[in-house]
């Protein structure tokens, strides 16, 4: 299992989202071997697992928001799930996203803005690796939970690094605390294992 390479460490340390997306561009058509294959990257199969015992209807809507080449949209996949929809902000991550023919929709969309999606359009929300640095930040929540229906699940993974350095902490406390979500789950498990990370990965269902 290999190290982390140069092109991960570029996009770990992007200082703007124009620098981040050249990363990603060219990491693309590389990315799936290089995480999967050589580096062991759990949290997409995790993720998919996890809410394929919490979600029984395999027709329910789904958004993979942050989805990258579709790794966790090929997992919910092959749990049955067959309404997902992506979002993400590299243009060349969709591109491999589409290739994996699992997706009905793919849009390219930056989720540190207001989300163009209507209150209650899904059933279960997923953002699997992009809570971390440079990505994107802790208040996507907000609009997580609103395009999420009562009842729904949404289910993401924070860096541990990035969990320490930001409030997400908080802003769970605060959806509990406003009736908008409940915790069901929050645990640590390995994020990648050729660097020895590990993430937190959070359940909430939404009310």
């Amino acid at each position: 299992m290999g190290n982390r390479a140069e092109i991960h460490d570029r996009v770990l340390a992007a200082k703007s989202v124009e620098e981040l997306m050249e990363a990603y561009e060219e990491w693309a058509a590389n990315y799936d071997h290089d995480l999967t294959d050589e580096w062991g990257y759990f949290a997409p199969r995790s993720v998919a697992e996890l809410v394929a015992e919490q979600v029984k209807d395999r027709n329910a809507a789904v958004l993979d928001a942050g989805c990258g080449t579709g790794l966790v949209g090929l997992h919910l996949s092959q749990q049955g799930f067959s309404q997902i929809d992506g979002a993400d902000y590299s243009q060349g991550m969709l591109d491999q996203a589409e290739a994996k023919k699992v997706y009905r929709n793919l849009t390219k969309l930056d989720l540190n803005n207001a989300l163009p999606i209507a209150d209650d359009s899904y059933d279960l929300v997923t953002c699997v690796g992009t809570f971390t640095s440079a990505h994107v930040i802790p208040e996507a929540l907000l609009e997580f939970v609103r395009i999420t229906r009562a009842g729904g699940a949404m289910c993401f993974t924070v860096r541990d690094s990035y969990w320490d350095e930001t409030k997400f902490l908080k802003l769970l406390t605060e959806l509990e605390l406003g009736g908008k979500a409940e915790l069901k789950q929050l645990r640590t498990e390995l994020y990648i294992g050729s660097e020895g990370s590990y993430s937190k990965v959070i359940l909430l269902e939404v009310r």
